[in-house]
């Protein structure tokens, strides 16, 4: 099954990642091996509590979470990148995504998004998603 993607789904996404740089870049400064660790060994708690000590320096409480599950790619010859399962919920907006790291980039996949209450189409919600994470950070 192949997915499809509108024009909304990537500016979303840009919308989002660019909210969530620096939650990005403090994920950063966590050694690689203690997440790879973390990770793979299921310590799932420890990870949480990393990316929520990352989360809190910029989002307002339980608006960005960590969504109990990541991965890490470790190939032969690749550069190793980790993904996180996040969420975020602020005035009825409730968006799941990957968040992804490697050494140089970071992205963001919105595996689901809805929109509660009335709507005036795509564009609107993209601009009610916009507000509302500007009005969930902290600075």
């Amino acid at each position: 099954m192949q997915v499809c993607r509108t024009d909304h789904s990537h500016e979303r996404e840009k919308i989002l990642g660019e909210s969530i740089r620096t939650v990005a870049a403090d994920l950063r400064l966590i050694d690689l091996p203690d997440i790879v660790t973390y990770l793979k060994s299921g310590q799932i708690g420890s990870v949480g509590a990393l990316v929520q000590a990352s989360i809190e320096l910029s989002f307002k409480p339980e608006t960005l979470m960590f969504g109990h599950s990541g991965d890490v790619y470790l190939d032969w010859g690749t550069v190793p990148s980790v993904s996180f399962d996040m969420e975020f919920h602020h005035q009825a907006i409730h968006v799941y995504f990957r968040l992804l790291l490697d050494a140089e980039e970071a992205g963001v996949e919105i595996t689901y998004i809805s929109f509660e209450g009335d709507t005036l189409g795509p564009e609107h919600n993209t601009t009610r998603l916009h507000r509302a994470l500007g009005e969930a950070r902290l600075n």
